[in-house]
């Protein structure tokens, strides 16, 4: 008659903590993967949306622009501030005012719009008409008061119907009180704006 041994050998403990290991390094790099993965879709949302954003300005900018100097009136062009709103004749009258989705400052926990804008401006002349060209810069508020640019969008708009001396710039202080003057106007940090660039523009005819 023939014997049938079963084996009841189970795992040693070195074979155990071995497994445990492999499992615990297989799942930390998924989970990793996965934020890295959560992470670049985020920052790709950005900037894409901040890009979105740039070119909304500009198309409101030149569209309005265009429309007040082809009837010849007289106006002056900023991004406002408190609000980053495009603003034409005075404060309180908005060219461009998008919707904004909102975020939670994280040095103040306050909820705040998700974008700051920033427009500039200067003038060159070709062929007698004026061409005015514009820097719209991107910030993430959320970084705020340290705000980290996330698009800088440039483009050029022609004035067929002013000749120079029709358009002035200015810096009116639009941008003191968080300190972004004092950054883009200086050549030695990232030079996105130099002293040639203005915040203010208007026109007289």
């Amino acid at each position: 008659m023939k014997r049938i041994r079963n084996s009841k050998r189970g795992f040693t403990l070195i074979e155990l903590m071995l497994a445990l290991a492999i499992i615990t390094i297989i799942g930390w790099t998924t989970v990793a993967l996965m934020f890295a993965i959560r992470d670049s879709f985020m920052t790709t949302y950005n900037v894409n949306d901040a890009s979105d954003y740039a070119m909304l300005y500009a198309n409101g900018f030149e569209n309005a622009f265009l429309a007040h100097t082809q009837n010849h009136n007289d106006g002056i062009f900023r991004v406002r501030e408190v609000d980053s709103v495009l603003c034409s004749q005075n404060s309180s009258v908005p060219v461009f005012s998008p919707s904004q989705m909102k975020t939670t400052n994280r040095n103040t926990g306050a909820v705040v719009d998700k974008w700051l804008v920033r427009m500039y401006f200067k003038v060159s002349t070709e062929d007698y008409a004026q061409v005015v060209q514009y820097k719209i810069i991107v910030l993430d508020n959320y970084y705020a008061p340290a705000l980290k640019e996330m698009c800088v969008y440039e483009g050029s708009v022609w004035a067929p119907h002013m000749g120079p001396g029709k358009l002035t710039l200015a810096n009116n202080g639009n941008y003191a009180s968080d300190g972004d003057k004092a950054h883009y106007y200086n050549k030695t940090t990232k030079g996105l704006i130099d002293n040639t660039w203005y915040d203010t523009i208007t026109y007289k005819f």
